[in-house]
C-alpha cells in the first residue's frame, strides 16, 4: 500500500510540475478517492477506493498518445490479495492519424466491449480508413484478467479476435459486417458474425436492422429491427422488436446470471408540446421463455432528466410505481440529482441481489474548478429482498 500510495503522489507532482520544464507536453488526468458502506451479514462493511487516470500526449507529436487508469482497494474489514487491491484498467500507447490520417494504432490494456469481459482486451486495436466512407478495423490478443489485475492471460487461454467493416454514406445507409471468435486450450466460446444496417427509407421514416448469428451454437443471437418516424416537429413515433441471448458465455465471469433468451416487442412516442418539455409514452411486452410481462411507461421530460409512472403486470405480479432520473442546480456549484426505478421485470435473471441496486440520491458540490465532492445514497427494495442500502462518497482532483 506504501509504494502504491508513493505512485499515487509521484503522479499528481508529476502533473503539476511538468508545465513548468517541458511546454510541449499535456499531461490531463483525475485522482480520486472514494468511501463506500455497506451492510452485509449484520455487520457494516466499509471500502475505500483510490483511482488514477491519465492522458500525456505531446503537441509536437499530435500522433502519440499515453493512457493509464488504475485503481486501488482497501477494506477495513478484512485483508484482501492483491488481485484484489489492485486494478488497472487501462494502460495503452495510442498512434492516432498515422499515413496521412489512414491508420489508427492502439496497443497495450484497451477498453474494447465485443467478447470480453467488462470490455477488457490485452492486444491491438486497429482502424484503416480505406476511403472517406469505407473503413475496416482489427483487434486481437486476449481478454483482460478478470479482476483486472496485472496478470496477462496466455493466447491460448483467451484468445480473442474480430473485425468489422463498415460502409457509411451508401446511398442514405450505413452498412456494418463483422466477425468475432475466442478461443481457449478446451473450447472455442464464441464464434459470431453478423451486420447491422441504419437506413432512411423514407425522408421522415429512419430504420434500424441488427442481425447477429451465434455459429457454434447454430441459432441468431441477436435480431433487432427499429423503425422511427418524425410526423412532424412535436411527434415523433418508433417501434421496435430485439430478440436476444445474453452477451455471456459457459464460464463467463458473470456466473450470476441464468443464460436465457427474451423476446422484446415495443412501441413508443414523444410529443414535445414546447421547447422545454416532452412526453412520452412507452408500452412493451417481454416474454422471457414461457413467462410473459407488460410494462407501460408515461414520462415527463426535459434536459435535466425525466420524472414517470410505470405500470407492470405478468408472471411475477403486477405493480405501479415511479421511475425518476433528474438533475438540477440548486446553486451553480451545487448540483442535486435522483436516480429512482422500482420496475421488476428483467431481461436476465441475478442471484446476488446486492448487485441490483436501482435508486439513488447524490449531491455534488464543486468548490474548486478542479475540486469536486459527490456524497451518493443507494436503496433497493424489490420482491427478492427487503431492504439493502449503501452510501457512498467520492472526492476527485482534476488538472
Amino acid at each position: 500500500m506504501k509504494y502504491i500510495s508513493a505512485l499515487i503522489i509521484l503522479i499528481f507532482l508529476f502533473g503539476i510540475s511538468l508545465p513548468l520544464f517541458a511546454r510541449d507536453w499535456y499531461f490531463h488526468g483525475r485522482v480520486s478517492n472514494s468511501i463506500y458502506a455497506f451492510e452485509s451479514t449484520g455487520s457494516t462493511q466499509t471500502r475505500i477506493y483510490q483511482s488514477v487516470r491519465t492522458s500525456l500526449r505531446n503537441q509536437k507529436w499530435h500522433n502519440l498518445e499515453f493512457n493509464s487508469s488504475f485503481r486501488i482497494l482497501s477494506d477495513l474489514n478484512q485483508q484482501l490479495h492483491a488481485d484484489e487491491r489492485y486494478q488497472f484498467y487501462l494502460f495503452n500507447l495510442k498512434c492516432p492519424d498515422l499515413f496521412d490520417n489512414r491508420l489508427d494504432l492502439q496497443m497495450g490494456r484497451l477498453f474494447l466491449h465485443p467478447g470480453t469481459i467488462l470490455g477488457g482486451l490485452d492486444g491491438l486495436h486497429s482502424t484503416l480508413r480505406l476511403a472517406s466512407n469505407l473503413s475496416l478495423e482489427f483487434y486481437g490478443g486476449v481478454e483482460s484478467h478478470f479482476l483486472r489485475s496485472a496478470k496477462i492471460y496466455k493466447l491460448e487461454d483467451a484468445l480473442v479476435a474480430g473485425g468489422l467493416f463498415q460502409w457509411r454514406n451508401l446511398g442514405k445507409n450505413q452498412l456494418q459486417i463483422f466477425y468475432l471468435q475466442k478461443d481457449t486450450k478446451a473450447a472455442t466460446y464464441w464464434k459470431l458474425s453478423g451486420f447491422n444496417l441504419e437506413s432512411l427509407v423514407l425522408p421522415h421514416l429512419r430504420g434500424r436492422v441488427q442481425c447477429h448469428y451465434d455459429l457454434i451454437n447454430s441459432r441468431f443471437h441477436r435480431v433487432s429491427a427499429n423503425v422511427r418516424s418524425h410526423l412532424s416537429e412535436k411527434l415523433t413515433l418508433a417501434a421496435n422488436y430485439k430478440r436476444q441471448y445474453p452477451q455471456i458465455y459457459a464460464n463467463s465471469f458473470y456466473r450470476i446470471f441464468k443464460i436465457s433468451g427474451y423476446q422484446q416487442y415495443q412501441l413508443s412516442g414523444a410529443f414535445n408540446w414546447n421547447k422545454r418539455y416532452f412526453l412520452n409514452t412507452t408500452f412493451q411486452l417481454l416474454q422471457v421463455g414461457a413467462e410473459h410481462a407488460n410494462q407501460f411507461i408515461l414520462a415527463v421530460s426535459n434536459q435535466n432528466g425525466n420524472v414517470g409512472v410505470i405500470y407492470e403486470s405478468g408472471y411475477a405480479g403486477d405493480q405501479l410505481g415511479l421511475m425518476l432520473d433528474y438533475a438540477f442546480e440548486l446553486v451553480p456549484v451545487l448540483l442535486v440529482s435522483a436516480s429512482i426505478d422500482y420496475s421488476r421485470y428483467r431481461t436476465e435473471t441475478e442471484y446476488e441481489f446486492d448487485h441490483q441496486i436501482g435508486n439513488a440520491l447524490r449531491l455534488s458540490y464543486r468548490f474548486h474548478s478542479r475540486w469536486l465532492l459527490d456524497i451518493e445514497y443507494q436503496w433497493l427494495r424489490n420482491r427478492f429482498t427487503s431492504s439493502d442500502s449503501r452510501i457512498l462518497s467520492h472526492l476527485h482532483f482534476k488538472w
